[in-house]
């Protein structure tokens, strides 16, 4: 009985000191001096998934802290312009970058359906002079952290030709395809007028050129004012604000 109750108790320390040991191991990540690459490769993931191309600029063997925790990084100013990159841990630090992104702003959908924005992504790599063909683009969510300037329907996308290769990683927006006017000049358009949760659709004439997310002058065919709005379809536009007369 004696052996037995003593064999017992060691078979419990064992345990005990097994559990203490892979704790420490779990919680015990190793410690590293965060370097230009990490820094970089952090930003690029961050914004990927954002919905933006980042090209930050960072020398490889730049060396900032000592860091044992993966790195945070988040946009500044309100938008993805420039970043603050964070360790947590050991001890809290930040370090700002710019991460050369173009025209990154918030992007603000309508309330309530944030959970549900998406936006068009390529399923496979495409080249520049590349046509957009059926099963090349999917629709995928996409964070409210992003440019306003991205395609929500397949169908605006559809048969138009790629201005610069892109992966599937990066969501499709208006700089990536060449350029193909949705209005002309003098062309009959549906205009879209929201004013104090009121929608009115009327009628107007383009008084200039534009493509998708151009603003673009219009005049109201019912009562001749010159309004700016935005060219969101083929011959359609939501009025933003009243231009000049």
């Amino acid at each position: 009985m004696t052996s037995i109750s003593s064999d017992v108790v060691r078979l419990f320390w064992a345990v005990l000191v097994g559990m203490a040991l892979f704790a420490a191991s779990v919680c015990a990540a190793e410690p590293r001096i965060v370097d230009g690459v990490e820094v970089r490769e952090a930003i690029i993931k961050r914004l990927a998934a954002a919905g933006e191309a980042a090209a930050p600029s960072l020398l490889p063997q730049k060396q900032f802290y000592l860091c044992d925790a993966p790195l945070i990084v988040e946009p500044t100013f309100g938008g993805w312009r420039s970043v603050n990159v964070i360790c947590p841990s050991p001890a809290k630090w930040q370090i700002a970058v710019r991460s050369q992104v173009k025209g990154a702003q918030i992007f603000n959908p309508v309330p309530n359906v944030a959970a549900d924005l998406r936006a068009v992504f390529l399923t496979r790599p495409l080249r520049r002079g590349d046509r957009i063909q059926p099963g090349d683009v999917e629709m995928r969510p996409i964070e409210t952290l992003s440019t306003g300037s991205i395609y929500a329907s397949i169908d605006q996308v559809m048969g138009r030709l790629m201005d610069q290769s892109l992966t599937p990683q990066i969501a499709l927006m208006p700089r990536h395809l060449a350029r193909e006017w949705s209005v002309e000049e003098d062309d009959i358009l549906a205009l879209r007028i929201v004013r104090g949760g009121i929608e009115i659709l009327s009628t107007g004439v383009a008084l200039e050129t534009g493509q998708f997310g151009d603003r673009i002058r219009v005049e109201n065919a019912r009562s001749g004012k010159v309004l700016l709005g935005k060219v969101t379809g083929e011959k359609k536009v939501e009025i933003i604000a009243k231009g000049r007369e």
